[in-house]
């Protein structure tokens, strides 16, 4: 186990073990939460890498640096706070490295499709055997039963088939930024969590360990989970398209005068609608025919939104967000992502967090978005080396010097 310093702030997880064969980020960004935890987690990796490792750009998220060798932003997006470690799963040598590593571990997660699973014995009884209380956390395309048991699935397969390309947009459009797969990590993560706590309320600590399985397929359908509701209700396809101008006044964004954008909530309209033409300086718009009911907005809404982006367009985004608060109305700025590094709120909450990397120097990352008392959470180291930690991984499992050395001659390790 990783010495920690008893000086520093507990972590949820610590001394938690998780071993993962996972490749891509479904299934290794679960892990790398897990560790934001706390959790002690050992990747084990072929030959050949994880080929997020050099595949890294997906839609508009790029981030190879050519100084660094086999390193993606994506990659270290998807295995931060682990250890790494190189081994030949197909030989005997490897095969016994592997059983040493899953004997000591609390948590088993993989990503891999079933057949690959079932050919290297990743499977849920080839891992029972070898330790019956882990928890073994499976993740896949697009579920364990039916048609598409054995498919390969990423991130805009997973989208496609689950109904989220219609969030929206009446065409199918891809959320792009891998949205789907760090989804289902968090599903993962959760499951394990879960798992964890079922056998610990069960005070048997023998207790046979629970398997988890969740989907990129699964995941969307919990995402997506109040249109699938509404479709399920009315048997047919609702349209989530977002048309600014067929959005209620009280519930759309206004670009200001500066370029940025706000953008209102739900407010019940019969109470909201007089403040919000207080609040723009047209009170007279109250008492305007057309827009004296929800009905007649709607159906003049060309004309409505006409006047509303003037009024809108002489004011800076952030003193429209002031004026709205003060007559009781909610607004919120529109930020890209690389505003939200430098906003005050996010970094107030640790919602983003400064995080020395020792070949990238100081960068700002995602923070942990739950806060625990006086533990912590979020990333605490940078995502492995190509077996970076296969010496010290395997001292620890027991192996002596020469032994690791035979390893290695031997090809198993590397």
């Amino acid at each position: 186990m990783v010495p920690s310093d008893a000086t520093a702030p507990r972590r949820p997880l610590e001394g938690l073990r998780v071993l993962e064969v996972g490749v891509w980020h479904a299934g290794p960004g679960a892990s790398a939460i897990l560790g934001d935890l706390g959790a002690e987690v050992v990747k084990i990796e072929t030959f050949d890498g994880d080929p997020e490792r050099r595949f890294g750009t997906f839609g508009p998220l790029a981030g190879e640096d050519e100084a660094l060798d086999n390193w993606t932003s994506l990659y270290e997006f998807s295995n931060r706070n682990k250890r790494g470690i190189v081994v030949d799963l197909t030989s005997a040598e490897g095969r016994a490295v592997f059983e040493r590593l899953l004997a000591r571990a609390d948590v088993f997660l993989t990503n891999l499709r079933t057949p690959t699973r079932d050919k290297l014995r990743l499977d849920e009884q080839s891992i029972r055997a070898v330790n019956p209380t882990v928890v073994v956390s499976a993740v896949t395309g697009f579920g364990p039963e039916g048609p598409m048991k054995n498919d390969g699935g990423f991130d805009a397969m997973g989208q496609g088939v689950g109904g989220l390309m219609y969030l929206g947009s009446d065409e199918p459009v891809v959320m792009q930024m891998i949205v789907l797969d760090q989804m289902t990590a968090i599903t993962a993560a959760f499951g394990v969590v879960t798992a964890l706590l079922a056998r610990a309320r069960s005070g048997d600590p023998d207790a046979p360990g629970l398997t988890t399985e969740t989907s990129l397929y699964g995941a969307a359908t919990w995402l997506g989970a109040r249109n699938l509701q509404a479709a399920g209700l009315t048997k047919r396809h609702i349209s989530t398209a977002w048309v600014r101008e067929r959005q209620a006044p009280l519930r759309s964004t206004f670009r200001c005068a500066d370029g940025l954008w706000v953008i209102g909530t739900n407010h019940p309209e019969h109470k909201y609608w007089p403040a919000l033409c207080k609040a723009i300086g047209r009170p007279e718009l109250v008492d305007d025919e057309r827009f004296a009911t929800t009905e007649l907005r709607r159906e003049n809404s060309p004309e409505l939104y006409r006047l509303l982006d003037e009024e809108f367009a002489r004011r800076n985004r952030d003193e429209w967000v002031a004026i709205m608060s003060a007559h009781g109305l909610l607004f919120a700025p529109v930020q890209r992502p690389v505003d939200v590094l430098e906003d005050p709120q996010a970094l107030a909450n640790g919602y983003v967090t400064e995080f020395t990397h020792d070949d990238l120097g100081t960068v700002t990352l995602p923070g942990f978005p739950i806060r625990f008392g006086g533990m912590v959470a979020g990333p605490v180291r940078r995502a492995p080396r190509q077996g970076e930690h296969t010496d010290a991984i395997l001292t620890e499992a027991g192996y002596s010097r020469a032994e690791i050395e035979a390893l290695r001659d031997a090809r198993a390790v590397t």
